[in-house]
């Protein structure tokens, strides 16, 4: 594919470490040029111009100086660019990279990477409709920064609030579209031990599961992501069994002998879900230590075929995924779609 565009971006939305930290601006109109390399070298020559005004230092539009790039993975809907040699100071292109995305084959958004940062900017076209931040939203991550911060009691008065809110009006989940954020908010309810009323913490539990499981539908590749909800799934294990039966259908006829074994089976059940997220995504457990020590309990589990039916560890995953699957359209028909919020 020969590429030779200019993408003009209305506004965009910056991420550190997978995580939305700014952004949209109400305007901050950008272009990018992707050309064949200027140099005459291998690939092609990516440049950030600012549209609304020069740079206060060099006194041009150029936001973001050329970068030499060549294609490392490309489909029929996105090409992935990465840098490669040194400029002029001997500063590594590769800490840059792009990915194009397209529809009907034309370029429909640009995310850059600064890989060297872990920082992603995701460029919004001209003709997207950029997202006001909702008030939810906005106290979610109020309520996250006073926590960051060692701010406890700031934070616990603001998570109240939140929970209040959603609780009330569970109409306003529909126009979040930074679910990380309300996740990470009701993860922080459960870990702080917010109430010890079981019916609440199933609540919470419940919209963790699904605002996280959402900010995951959009960003399958965020690790950040799958951290947090292995995380949810150890804090709020006793109450969130309750969702899992219901969502799985476990144990729904009071009278049978099985409904006594109910909330073992609901276990079990959360116990592949976990499962599925570590295997599928090793950097965690091999980076981070309490999930490290989760998952050499489970090895030890699945080594004296602890799960039945499912006896190898590869049976153990795909019934872990095919529940969350299941919990999920589960919980996002009964709480988007229906707005009931009675677990």
């Amino acid at each position: 594919m020969n590429l030779d565009f200019v993408y003009k971006s209305s506004d965009h939305l910056r991420y550190e470490n997978g995580k939305h930290v700014s952004g949209p601006h109400n305007g901050a109109r950008r272009a990018i040029t992707v050309q064949p390399n200027i140099n005459g070298g291998e690939g092609y020559t990516v440049t950030l111009f600012n549209l609304d005004g020069n740079h206060p230092v060099w006194r041009n539009n150029v936001q973001m100086a050329p970068k030499q790039m060549k294609i490392v993975q490309q489909s029929s809907d996105k090409i992935v660019l990465r840098g490669y040699g040194v400029d002029s100071m001997g500063s590594s292109f590769a800490d840059y990279g792009l990915t194009i995305y397209f529809l009907n084959g034309e370029v429909n958004k640009c995310i850059l990477h600064m890989h060297d940062r872990n920082v992603d900017v995701e460029y919004l076209s001209e003709n997207e409709n950029t997202h006001k931040e909702s008030e939810l939203e906005t106290i979610c991550k109020a309520a996250n920064a006073q926590y960051q911060n060692e701010l406890v009691t700031n934070g616990r008065q603001l998570l109240g609030r939140i929970y209040g809110i959603v609780k009330s009006e569970p109409a306003l989940l529909k126009d979040v579209t930074d679910y990380s954020t309300i996740g990470t908010s009701f993860l922080l309810m459960l870990d702080q031990n917010l109430t010890d009323d079981i019916d609440a913490q199933q609540f919470m539990a419940s919209i963790c599961y699904l605002c996280i499981s959402k900010a995951i539908q959009k960003e399958p590749n965020n690790l950040n992501l799958y951290k947090d909800r292995l995380l949810m799934l150890q804090a709020g294990h006793e109450a969130f069994q309750y969702t899992v039966m219901n969502a799985l259908n476990i144990g729904s006829n009071p009278f049978s002998y099985m409904a006594s074994m109910a909330p073992l089976q609901a276990r079990d059940a959360m116990y592949k879900m976990e499962i599925s997220d570590l295997e599928l995504h090793p950097e965690l457990y091999e980076h981070i230590p309490l999930l490290k020590e989760r998952k050499d309990e489970f090895d030890e589990l699945i080594g004296r075929q602890f799960f039945m039916p499912e006896k190898t560890l590869d049976n153990v995953i795909k019934s872990g995924v095919q529940n969350h699957t299941t919990l999920f359209n589960y919980l996002e028909n009964r709480v988007l779609v229906e707005e009931d919020l009675d677990f």
